[in-house]
């Protein structure tokens, strides 16, 4: 079986985040909250709970994160994206980010499109394309551009499912370790009370 190959900008609507002409200032009152990079967690995934509320009016809907978008971090050395995980209508990304809303979720869902573009491949393909001399960038143009193997959904489903188990595991292992450091650290301090 043959997997096809196209072009995030086929396959996806990428949009800028909403650039802010002056520094947020927080409404407890407000009506939106702003994803900016705090909110995106070690996980790839979007934490509102810490995001600013402001107040705003008349909202364009290309700003706005819907479930399944991907967040993607287009400057620095991270460039990888986070998921938008959960159902809302007043969330909106805030430049220099892209979101990432795929068109056709029959045919490519969104937690296979967020492993393949953290995955070594696209990872690969980031780096040899970075700009930048203080700051690296990933351009519109070179995102829109990545080369994206899209297997059939259920294949799809299936890398899904084992990278949350391995990455599960990654977790489970790395608190074990932490516990045996900790249970090894209280042996040898009982040793020194005999």
């Amino acid at each position: 079986m043959k997997n096809n190959t196209y072009l995030l900008k086929n396959i996806a609507d990428i949009r800028t985040g909403y650039s802010f002409r002056a520094k947020l200032e927080p409404d407890s009152e407000g009506n939106i909250l702003v994803v900016q990079l705090k909110e995106l967690s070690d996980k790839n995934t979007i934490d509102v709970s810490t995001a600013v509320k402001i107040n705003m009016q008349n909202v364009s809907g290309n700003y706005l994160l819907l479930k399944g978008d991907l967040v993607f971090r287009s400057r620095g050395m991270d460039s990888t994206a986070a998921i938008m995980d959960i159902s809302a209508d007043n969330i909106i990304l805030s430049a220099p980010f892209q979101r990432i809303r795929l068109q056709d979720t029959a045919k490519i869902i969104p937690e296979y499109l967020l492993w393949y573009i953290n995955s070594k491949d696209a990872q690969t393909y980031f780096s040899a394309n970075k700009t930048g001399t203080s700051v690296s960038m990933i351009s519109t143009a070179v995102l829109a551009d990545l080369p994206v193997v899209i297997p059939p959904v259920e294949i799809q489903k299936n890398i899904v499912e084992i990278n949350t188990l391995s990455e599960r595991e990654i977790e489970l292992q790395e608190e074990l370790i932490k516990k045996k450091k900790l249970l090894t650290e209280t042996i040898l301090l009982k040793t020194l009370e005999l």
